[in-house]
């Protein structure tokens, strides 16, 4: 299957979308795409001193800032803060739906596509590396499912294992939502999302 800048701009919501009324906090992350005969995911590995999230593969993201006018902006700062990757607003495509942590920040995914093939580094103590995994593996290797405990109620979520790396959690959650989301008549990923 072929992943196209004009198939995942299609199917994205084009305007801002609000934050979960619920939530307590506000969070952007960057969902990054480059490379037009390869795409690829740009994703993060916390490091290993962290509290919380110690040694998780994430998305480039955090907190919306007072200073961030809005999701793209934020998500465009953490990416250079975090990868040091620069991209502009013209490279985001659009949004997914918000979706909620499991500390009660309501994240919204910014997408984003650079023609040109994006290799970041670590730019902050928080991460201990920077790496792509070509979309296509998402597709060709199906998640295996657990059940989370950590939510109200109990779902199944997906997972990933790629170069010793392991994609779950709230990352995972994004990237099913994308898949879901951009690939609607495919089928793809469909596994219920609730017991």
């Amino acid at each position: 299957m072929h992943v196209t800048k004009q198939s995942v701009r299609e199917k994205l919501l084009q305007r801002e979308p609000a934050h979960l009324e619920t939530c307590r906090g506000h969070a952007a992350v960057a969902f990054v795409i480059s490379g037009l005969s390869r795409p690829s995911l740009t994703l993060c590995v916390k490091a290993s001193h962290l509290r919380k999230h110690a040694g998780e593969v994430s998305l480039p993201g955090g907190k919306i800032e007072p200073d961030d006018y809005s999701v793209v902006k934020a998500a465009l700062r953490e990416l250079e803060e975090e990868t040091g990757l620069s991209l502009t607003e013209d490279h985001c495509l659009g949004y997914l739906s918000p979706i909620e942590s499991l500390h009660q920040l309501s994240v919204i995914p910014c997408v984003f596509w650079s023609d040109e093939v994006l290799v970041g580094a670590p730019q902050e103590q928080e991460i201990a590396r920077v790496f792509t995994i070509p979309l296509n593996e998402f597709i060709e290797q199906p998640p295996a499912f657990d059940v989370s405990r950590h939510r109200t109620p109990e779902v199944l979520m997906p997972r990933w294992r790629y170069a010793n790396e392991e994609i779950w959690g709230l990352t995972a959650l994004i990237v099913r939502d994308f898949f879901q989301t951009v690939f609607t008549d495919q089928g793809l990923l469909t596994r219920p999302s609730t017991l």
